[in-house]
């Protein structure tokens, strides 16, 4: 009987390694069939950098765009390992495949912006995912290059294309609203000195930057700065494509350039979203969940957003007068209705801190908290801060913002299991006093919204206006009230008020620790 389960077992193992796809990068990659986890891809390196360490991967995938099949990218078996063996640290990934598509193939990677191998994507239709995972290393960074590694050469000018989905039948649609335009998001990937570690409090802020511009309508965002190269021909499907031949297998050296935290970043491809749209996890990797503890069991009650590796901005009323011992925040959540969800990080709360000129009898302009999470989180694809708003921010007029949330939805949901995105334009001073009671509009108010039937719920509390300005999100509002109607619905032929982050800068800034 033993013999017999060793045959089968092997049996197993031969037919799920003939769906492999084929790999360019065996020094440093490899897929492993997990009994527990599944099919997983496993990046192996020779140690890390003292200091901060970025893995970058890209994954391609056959036909449409399905974010589940590519899992956070996550160290094992845990960070504890990669810290204490510096001769070696291995990261996963879980991978799933489907009948028609196969598993997704590894199509670059690279450490501390050194390309460490790359190949050549599945023809159209196809899609891409990026996957990254930051980790500081204490100790100074090592600037010169060890005798026993030879340094992986890099070009300068290398620009790296995030996310791109291009069938060939039918062009991809954006997330938001209304959009039915491809669409294409480049970051530039420039090597930066090498910096210190943020302080877990540091909150991050992005100025506006002239030459660049962002466009909505179709949303595709040109960088002007430097030059962008145009976007690979379609390979026709008849061709046979053999992937670009790779350097010799050698050891590449970490201690090299490394980029300091940014903000405001999209991730890799994302009670108060009405009429909006689903979007790949990862896409706003600043959102955040407040969870309220009940017996046995965790609430959700309110959205955030992540300003730094331990604080999380959201609205006074979704905290007001609790106790930091009955609060949680959830980070990188996505699929509310998974608890275990891969890479999602739940945190208990060390500190609640409210705006003294908050209460509760009457719409208040200073509905902001800062919520301190006890231990900090390392960012990644899925967990990393937005900017906050800044007074050079305020030099630029923006007319439209963005609001993600779990809230709820056209069908009444109490609220929705993925998250949703709407677009909302701005309101300028008057139209917001003009269709609002004049005691609830202050200048400390800003109203938002598309008077259509679309915008928050209740759920969305807290959540952020977001507001794209040169390449980074920025933090431009905190959702704060809206009008009900019938039957305790969400009244959205109306504005909804939001708290101006503007205003509060200097409150932030005095209050972050």
């Amino acid at each position: 009987m033993g013999l017999e389960l060793v045959v089968v077992v092997s049996l197993i193992a031969l037919a799920g390694g003939q769906l492999y796809p084929e790999n360019s990068c065996p020094d440093y990659f490899r897929y492993v069939n997990d009994a527990f986890e599944g099919v997983q891809g496993e990046i192996t390196l020779p140690g890390l950098n003292r200091g901060r360490n970025i893995i970058d991967v890209r994954f391609s995938q056959r036909g449409e765009q399905d974010t589940h099949k590519v899992g956070s990218l996550i160290p094992y078996p845990d960070e504890n390992a990669i810290r204490q063996n510096r001769d070696m640290a291995k990261f996963r990934v879980a991978l799933r495949q489907t009948a028609d598509n196969g598993l997704p193939k590894l199509t670059r990677l690279s450490y501390n912006d050194q390309l460490l191998c790359s190949a050549s994507e599945y023809t159209p239709p196809s899609s891409f995912f990026n996957r990254f995972f930051e980790i500081e290393i204490s100790g100074s960074p090592n600037l010169f290059p060890s005798s026993a590694f030879n340094p992986f050469t890099r070009d300068g000018s290398y620009v790296n294309v995030q996310t791109v989905f291009y069938p060939t039948s039918s062009r991809g649609n954006d997330v938001w609203r209304g959009f039915t335009q491809p669409w294409t998001t480049v970051s530039n990937r420039q090597p930066a000195a090498v910096t210190p570690a943020p302080n877990p409090s540091d909150i991050f802020f992005y100025p506006p930057v002239p030459s660049v511009t962002a466009t909505f309508g179709p949303p595709v965002r040109t960088v002007t700065s430097s030059p962008t190269p145009p976007p690979p021909p379609p390979l026709p499907a008849t061709v046979t494509t053999v992937p670009p031949p790779t350097p010799p297998p050698q050891r590449f050296d970490p201690r090299s350039q490394i980029r300091p935290v940014v903000c405001g970043r999209e991730g890799s491809t994302t009670p108060f979203i009405v009429n909006g749209n689903e979007f790949p996890r990862g896409r706003y990797p600043w959102l955040s969940a407040v969870y309220h503890k009940k017996v046995r069991a965790l609430s959700f009650r309110c959205g955030g957003s992540l300003i730094s590796a331990s604080i999380v901005i959201s609205a006074a009323h979704c905290v007001h007068r609790m106790t930091e011992d009955r609060v949680v925040i959830g980070l990188g959540r996505y699929d509310l209705d998974d608890y275990g969800e891969d890479g999602a990080e739940m945190r208990n709360v060390m500190r609640l801190l409210w705006h003294p000129d908050f209460n509760t009898r009457s719409y208040s302009d200073a509905d902001i908290a800062l919520i301190t999470i006890e231990r900090p989180v390392t960012f990644n694809d899925i967990i990393a801060p937005i900017c906050m708003w800044t007074v050079e921010a305020s030099s630029t007029v923006s007319t439209t913002g963005f609001i993600a949330g779990w809230g709820r939805d056209e069908k009444d949901s109490s609220r929705t299991q993925y998250p949703h995105v709407v677009e909302a334009d701005i309101a300028s001073p008057t139209d917001c006093a003009s269709n609002w009671k004049a005691n609830m509009v202050t200048e400390r108010s800003l109203c938002a919204g598309n008077r259509d039937g679309s915008g928050p719920c209740v759920g969305d509390s807290g959540g952020g206006l977001m507001v794209m300005q040169g390449n980074r999100w920025l933090l431009r509002g905190i959702v704060s009230a809206g009008e009900r109607g019938p039957a305790d619905t969400c009244q959205l032929n109306q504005y909804v008020l939001y708290c101006d982050l503007s205003k509060h800068i200097n409150w932030i800034n005095e209050n972050i620790r």
